[in-house]
């Protein structure tokens, strides 16, 4: 038997909550899913979060979300009496009368007690749990408590808000003890409080990614290095943190040392280098933002040779509506360049973004040629002069002049 659960789920733990490693992280589910077969009910409840999504674990982790799955498998958690289950059911508002009805638990407070006791036995994933039951006010329901037990309010109010407080040496401990998440909360306490019983205290969660970052997180490294070079715009300071979270594991962080490498403040710029950090990270397939930079750097021949079949392809697995992304795309469809012309899917593209020089040249383009459109020279001239010094709309606007009588035709 574990120290805390069984061997699988104690090193499932280690593997899934207290590293970013893909490779560990699979290897314990395959583990935790033998487990589940010969009825271990925490290790239910730990495959249960594997599909659960990003939030129950990391960013680019190696896991499908699969909410059916997630649910059977608490479903087995609970009915084999795991404590863990239960308590993550209430957290993710799962725990419904019949979960309530099969869990072998008199009540809530029963396997909360069971989580608290391993909580402080050492266990930081217990840690973690007890500090969200105060940190998102579930100990309400676990204590049974009633605002009619309160004189007024104010005074259910004051309880709310010193159970919220309770969180933090939890949280710490957590985040101390190597539960990688415990972070998020602990910073979110202070960098946006918690609704109207604790105000934000800007600033102060600054310290615990830093704390983070030195105890070797990943997640955190990631993190400090993105609050350096994106709030601070220190990227000197940033690239080391950056390097080291990549080196981690942590795949985000590419995205940062190819930034780094583009602006070219901190080091020499190096648009091919910055081009590969890009292409290590959105090529997992979740970070919307490399993919837009693979695709700026492909459109344009930034750091490579122009290449518009591949900045299509970066820029469809884009999944932010981001304006330059509807830009680019649109000139490629309404142009057919790198894909088979379509002027109607190229036009609904540009309509989609915000002005800028790209979208004027694309507009210029399809009202001075009459691609998708009734030619109107004299609108698509105006349309790539808004474009100012957008090098294709320049060379465009060569091809086009103004008659004696002050009509715009093709020279």
């Amino acid at each position: 038997m574990g120290k805390y659960f069984s061997d699988v789920v104690d090193q499932a733990i280690e593997d899934l909550y207290y590293c970013c490693d893909n490779d560990k992280a699979k290897t314990a589910a395959d583990a935790l899913l033998l487990a589940a077969k010969e009825d271990d009910g925490d290790a239910c409840y730990i495959l249960s979060r594997c599909f659960s999504g990003s939030c129950y674990s990391w960013e680019y982790h190696p896991f499908e979300e699969n909410e059916a799955a997630a649910y059977a498998m608490l479903h087995q958690a609970i009915s084999l009496g795991s404590a863990a289950a239960v308590l993550g059911a209430l957290r993710m508002d799962l725990l419904t009368p019949e979960l309530k009805e099969i869990m072998p638990f008199e009540s809530i407070k029963e396997a909360w007690d069971v989580i608290y006791e391993k909580a402080e036995n050492g266990c930081a994933f217990c840690q973690y749990m007890i500090g969200n039951t105060y940190y998102f006010l579930d100990i309400i329901e676990i204590e049974d408590r009633k605002e009619r037990e309160f004189a007024n309010k104010k005074a259910w109010n004051d309880w709310k808000r010193e159970q919220i407080e309770k969180c933090l040496p939890w949280f710490e401990k957590s985040f101390s003890g190597g539960m990688i998440l415990a972070g998020r909360n602990y910073g979110h306490y202070y960098q946006y409080g918690r609704g109207e019983y604790i105000p934000p205290e800007p600033g102060k969660e600054v310290p615990i990614m830093r704390q983070g970052a030195e105890r070797g997180y990943p997640e955190w490294m990631y993190a400090y290095a993105h609050y350096l070079a994106y709030t601070e715009d220190n990227d000197k300071e940033a690239l080391p943190w950056a390097l080291k979270a990549a080196e981690a594991g942590h795949l985000w962080s590419w995205h940062i040392i190819g930034d780094i490498y583009w602006n070219g403040r901190a080091v020499e710029r190096n648009l091919p280098y910055a081009l590969e950090c890009y292409k290590k990270t959105a090529s997992y397939g979740n970070d919307s933002y490399a993919c837009r930079q693979l695709g700026r750097l492909y459109f344009n021949g930034w750091g490579t040779a122009v290449d518009y079949a591949q900045a299509i392809q970066w820029l469809e697995r884009d999944k932010e509506p981001e304006g330059i992304k509807y830009d680019l795309l649109g000139i490629c469809y309404l142009l057919g360049r790198g894909c088979q012309q379509n002027p109607a899917r190229g036009k609904a593209f540009l309509e989609k973004s915000q002005d800028s020089p790209y979208k004027s040249y694309g507009l210029g383009m399809m009202y001075a040629e009459g691609i998708g459109v009734r030619e109107d020279i004299e609108k698509g001239v105006e349309y790539l002069k808004a474009a100012g010094n957008y090098g294709p709309a320049i060379e465009a606007l060569k091809h086009y002049k103004k008659s004696l009588f002050g009509v715009w035709r093709r020279k």
